[in-house]
């Protein structure tokens, strides 16, 4: 197999949803095994993957502008990634070694799960119809705009776009400074408390509501599976 057949395996894998190596090489060889003569082993092609990993980021983001509106709105939101049950906080050592692992897995709160976990933060922007834009992983104890505060000048992506997010991104400096350096309108919901309160508009309510539908049906499937799937597949 080629490279760019490497890639595009890897990308039509996510684009049908599945995650599992194991179904995906069982439906090929029971299901088109004609279309894929020359098929390498599950252990060729995880190590093709990894080694192709930049490539196919920048297809992923080629992709994303195509399917990308003009005008249209952009949703900033995170999703807990535990790697570990609570109860396991001073016994497991996954993801949590300062000499091999470059983001380590630390404990944080995450009210979707409505208490405390060990793991990480995943940051997210997609379009308003969910279309990936931009992500970042972090520790699981890192504030939400720790995200904004990488953004910059070098995110055209971004440019000229309106981001919703929760009340959790809210920072006046942060967005004075999105704005000034990218053209960027990030628009949160006020407190109740705030002297300048003025209500959330309906419309962009709706196209959070979306997002935040998603990751929460998202973290409920992946926490009956004890999130061995998702970790694995974002480390």
């Amino acid at each position: 197999m080629t490279d760019i057949q490497i890639v595009s395996l890897a990308i039509t894998a996510e684009c049908v949803g599945i995650s599992s190596e194991n179904l995906l090489w069982s439906k090929i060889r029971k299901d088109y095994p004609d279309l894929f003569p020359y098929l390498v082993n599950r252990v060729t092609f995880n190590l093709r993957q990894k080694s192709l990993r930049e490539l196919i980021l920048q297809c992923a983001e080629l992709m994303g502008a195509e399917f990308t509106k003009p005008g249209e709105s952009f949703v900033i939101d995170s999703i807990p990634i535990p790697t570990c049950k609570i109860v396991r906080e001073k016994s497991s050592k996954a993801c949590r070694r300062i000499q091999y692992d470059e983001v380590l897995a630390k404990k944080g709160y995450s009210s979707i799960l409505g208490g405390y976990f060990i793991g990480y933060k995943m940051h997210i922007i997609t379009t308003e119809s969910g279309v990936y834009r931009d992500m970042l992983l972090t520790s699981g104890n890192e504030h939400d705009t720790t995200f904004l505060k990488l953004l910059g000048s070098d995110d055209t992506h971004l440019k000229d776009r309106e981001l919703l997010g929760d009340r959790g991104y809210i920072g006046v400096a942060t967005q004075l400074r999105l704005f000034n350096e990218i053209g960027v309108k990030l628009k949160v919901p006020y407190r109740r408390n705030q002297r300048d309160f003025k209500k959330y508009s309906t419309i962009r309510k709706l196209k959070r509501k979306t997002i935040e539908v998603v990751f929460s049906q998202s973290v409920t499937i992946l926490d009956s599976a004890y999130f061995r799937t998702f970790s694995i597949h974002f480390s």
